[in-house]
């Protein structure tokens, strides 16, 4: 998946964004009376992972607070500045995750994220993108982030995807599409290390059928 480097875009006030919410089973919304469900499986109908992936927990009526690109080609994904170093996205999966320093959940999620990122970190791109300014975002000390953090102050990939409630988090894989999405710490879905792991099956036995095919 192509990842563009945009430019940068106007410094903006912080000084609201100080608040954090007390609940850690629900992200932070936009407007609570937009929360929609979805009755989708965890793959959608017809893709190569629906009949290969048994998932641990129904999916009947996850819910989103984002559109759901399951199994869509992911919107492009533009990044004005990245706070490390660039990582080397070529032939692997991102996890793309959307996120602020004032959300709790969000600081609840990195943990989580950190053990990923060292776990596949050689399959798996972990970013987190926030749409705050790199002054805003370097304030934030605790907890450690150990895995790649950028910055879009335009919020392009996140209004595209239409996100209204943080963490939201995709998983893309190496030819562009989401196979993955959702809160990460939503109760009964969570994103999990064999959430995870048989995603990255999935994807080498199909490379292995492709490589395979006459």
């Amino acid at each position: 998946m192509p990842i563009v480097t945009g430019c940068s875009a106007p410094e903006e006030s912080n000084s609201s964004d100080l608040t954090s919410s007390a609940e850690s089973t629900s992200p932070q919304v936009a407007s609570p009376s937009a929360v929609r469900t979805y009755d989708i499986p965890r793959f959608a109908a017809n893709s190569p992972f629906d009949t290969k992936y048994e998932s641990p927990v129904p999916e009947k009526g996850k819910r989103l607070w984002a559109r759901s690109y399951l199994w869509e080609k992911s919107p492009q994904f533009v990044v004005e500045k990245w706070l490390a170093d660039e990582p080397d996205t070529e032939g692997k999966y991102l996890l793309i995750e959307f996120w602020a320093t004032w959300c709790r959940q969000c600081r609840l999620a990195a943990p989580k994220l950190n053990e990923l990122h060292r776990k596949f970190g050689k399959e798996l791109v972990i970013i987190g993108i926030s749409d705050k300014t790199e002054e805003f975002v370097r304030r934030l000390k605790e907890p450690a982030m150990e895995f790649y953090i950028a910055i879009d102050t335009q919020a392009r990939m996140k209004e595209k995807m239409g996100v209204f409630g943080i963490p939201h988090a995709i998983i893309v894989e190496p030819d562009g599409y989401v196979v993955w999405e959702g809160f990460p710490l939503l109760k009964g879905h969570e994103l999990t290390e064999q959430v995870v792991e048989k995603i990255l099956e999935v994807g080498k036995n199909r490379r292995a059928a492709v490589g395979n095919s006459p």
